[in-house]
């Protein structure tokens, strides 16, 4: 039986460099299967099973970095050796993903090719031996061992690693190049004395060495980072031409989530992180309040706080959500000091102690390096995820002098840090106080007005910039609050989100909007364009695009009647979802609004991905532009760009002639407001184009 040659998959861009590679692969006795499309790498490993994949950085769509996540989380393709080519050491992903890339082997532009080929001659005898170790599990009727949750070691006749699959890398934080030629004795102390290995001595080696297969239900095994992890496992005496004696198969006990959470209660650790919690937090913001007293210096809390972070967790779920909240903490821990201390209180809520500032700025300069390091995109199984984070923060002794207080102090100014945009920071003042007290009365005002129902819905009109046509109607929502009188959505919003009430209020606000047409004559009806605004809340929950397209069809409306108006803070938290429910909105025909562009910090190249209907303009640069030359050339810029790629623009809040004059003259081509209604009042024959208007409140 002809023996099959190993295969080695290339994803490189360059013509040139597979052509060198091919030649390299060749001429070590492999195959090489190459190819410079990454979208086609994850299903080729996931076919051919190859014996090593080499993966080029600077790739297009996914580039290397997602396509290493990818493979690394894919279940046919994560215990498949990955060798990472990159542009150099320092490649500022690199950096971002350092977790990603622990067990992953990296060379640098230009190749050397005497490290080339070592890696690549290691990786074909890794295989080598894997598909003798696979023919012996395959005779047992067993899943190769590619597959297997145990760590499987393999051992020369000296007692020296000679084999790790991809479980044994991952329990023992140590790829197998790293493991290779180590003595399997050492994994049993933790500190080894000795020079000169005294295998043959080793209680496993005895029992095998007589065919014996040993068992042991519980041992202590020493990881690469010198943690010690409980572990049971079996000593195999195996036998084969390429030189295997021992196999060792091992599996990590785990805790059970109970006793986890039980310990974690008692030692003050966040079970998911590691990192300390409230409790911990609290008695450690008092012990330095005592030495800051003694010795004169500040200190400062800072409560971090991730923007949206409700939203990732229901559209990515709540084990991918996990993984953030981990790699955020993870991320924030890399940039403190020694002597700080970081914990995590609940849900996506961090409190940083700075032990020791030589000024109250200092903080502000750490909260800026935490803000820049978690607006860098995550990337959680395959998906990079883009999030920001809020700070508040509160200075010992300005801001108190207890921990209840700074935490508290700390929390009102990070209030204020979500009030005014999200993703800075905010020191705290006397006013925040009172801030955050009529921040939490909102929320309960909110609770009230969803069940008494305290809403006002209007139906505006919008007109073309000729004045000569009404096109749509925009649905707008007021809260006619009992002593405060009317307060546009704009203003509570956010409140709703944080509150976790959005997704009640805007399904209500779709229901009770579509319920006006509900009777209205079919060609009346087919008249009709409206203007909704949403929430990601909906959108992004299991079934939201479903749910939109059962309450148009409910009331005889067709999906491109309708302009889905999405805010521009949507896009801070793209990650391959998001992009899959626009797509999905777009292939049922409903019509996409980019709202409040220009505001937030969505990337330009998504006017060209996302197939948009209309792009709305801020309502603060309209409000602004009868008196603001600078509002005035950002309008005309906005305008002229998004014109050019094709897209139409849409004024709201068009509430003076001044106003409506200057945004028709830069070519703003759908307005609405409070100038256009007066406009319409005196000339009602314009609303005959559309078969309603307009509903009173």
């Amino acid at each position: 039986m002809t023996k099959q040659q190993p295969l080695v998959i290339v994803c490189d861009p360059q013509d040139t460099n597979i052509a060198y590679y091919t030649e390299v692969i060749q001429a070590m006795g492999a195959v090489c299967l190459a190819t410079s499309l990454g979208g086609n790498v994850v299903n080729l490993v996931a076919s051919h099973q190859p014996a090593l994949v080499i993966l080029d950085s600077q790739l297009d769509e996914p580039d290397g970095y997602q396509l290493l996540n990818l493979l690394k989380s894919g279940k046919k393709s994560k215990h498949i050796p990955v060798l990472f080519v990159a542009g150099n050491l320092s490649e500022r992903k690199m950096c971002l993903y350092d977790d990603m890339f622990a067990l992953v082997e990296v060379l640098a532009k230009p190749i050397n090719e005497q490290h080339l080929q070592r890696h690549i001659r290691h990786y074909l005898e890794q295989y080598e031996y894997r598909m003798e170790i696979d023919a012996l599990y395959s005779e047992e009727k067993a899943d190769p061992i590619a597959n297997h949750e145990e760590g499987i070691l393999a051992s020369n006749q000296c007692g020296q690693i000679i084999f790790a699959n991809y479980a044994a890398e991952q329990i023992l934080k140590a790829s197998s190049a790293e493991l290779y030629g180590v003595y399997l004795e050492s994994l049993f102390e933790e500190t080894c004395t000795r020079v000169k290995s005294r295998w043959n001595e080793h209680p496993v080696a005895k029992v095998t060495a007589g065919d014996q297969i040993l068992q042991v239900d519980k041992a202590m095994l020493w990881r690469r980072d010198g943690e010690a992890i409980s572990a049971k496992f079996a000593a195999v005496p195996f036998a084969s031409d390429k030189g295997i004696r021992l196999l060792f198969a091992f599996k990590q006990l785990k805790d059970t989530r109970e006793s986890k959470d039980k310990l974690a209660k008692l030692s003050q650790v966040d079970h998911l992180t590691s990192l300390p919690t409230r409790s911990f937090i609290e008695e450690h913001i008092d012990r330095t309040v005592l030495k800051a007293g003694i010795t004169g210096y500040y200190f400062a809390v800072l409560s971090v706080d991730l923007d949206h972070f409700r939203y990732i967790n229901e559209s990515l779920g709540h084990d991918r959500g996990d993984r953030l909240l981990k790699a955020v903490a993870d991320r924030i821990y890399a940039l403190v000091r020694r002597d700080d201390q970081l914990a995590r209180m609940e849900g996506d809520e961090f409190v940083l102690v700075l032990s020791h500032i030589d000024a109250p700025e200092n903080a502000g300069m750490v909260a800026n390096k935490i803000i820049d390091r978690i607006r860098e995109p995550f990337l959680i199984d395959g998906h990079e995820v883009f999030t920001g984070c809020s700070i508040g923060v509160s200075v010992y002794p300005t801001c108190g002098d207890d921990a209840n207080i700074l935490m508290k102090n700390a929390e009102a100014a990070l209030s204020r840090a979500k009030a005014i945009g999200r993703n800075n920071y905010q020191y705290y003042t006397v006013e925040m106080n009172k801030l955050r007290v009529e921040q939490m009365q909102l929320e309960y005002e909110l609770h009230q007005a969803l069940e008494q129902k305290q809403w006002r819905i209007q139906y505006l009109p919008v007109t073309t910039r000729d004045r000569n046509k009404v096109v749509a109607c925009e649905v707008r929502l007021t809260w006619v609050h009992p002593t405060k009188g009317e307060i546009p959505l704009e203003a509570f919003l956010s409140q709703a989100e944080e509150a976790g009430l959005a997704p009640t209020l805007f399904r209500w606000l779709w229901q009770q909007a579509l319920n006006r047409f509900d009777q209205l004559p079919d060609d009346s009806k087919a008249k009709v364009r409206l203007i909704m605004p949403t929430s990601p809340a909906i959108l992004l929950q299991e079934g939201g695009v479903d749910w939109v397209i059962n309450a148009i069809a409910r009331v005889g409306l067709n999906s491109d009647q309708i302009f889905i108006e999405l805010p521009e803070s949507y896009y801070t938290l793209r990650h391959s979802q998001h992009g899959e429910v626009l797509n999905e909105l777009c292939r049922n025909g409903f019509n996409l609004i980019l709202d409040s562009f220009g505001t937030g910090f969505a990337p330009l190249n998504l006017l060209k991905e996302v197939p948009y209907t209309l792009v709305k303009l801020s309502e603060s640069f309209i409000a602004a532009c009868e008196v603001s030359k600078t509002d005035q050339a950002i309008i005309k810029g906005v305008v002229d760009m998004v014109h050019q790629l094709g897209i139409q623009v849409l004024a709201t809040a068009v509430d003076t002639p001044v106003q409506q004059t200057f945004l028709e003259a830069v070519g703003c081509d759908w307005l609405s407001g409070e100038a256009i209604d007066r406009d319409l009042e005196q000339t009602p024959q314009k609303l005959d184009d559309m078969g309603i208007f307009v509903f009173p409140g």
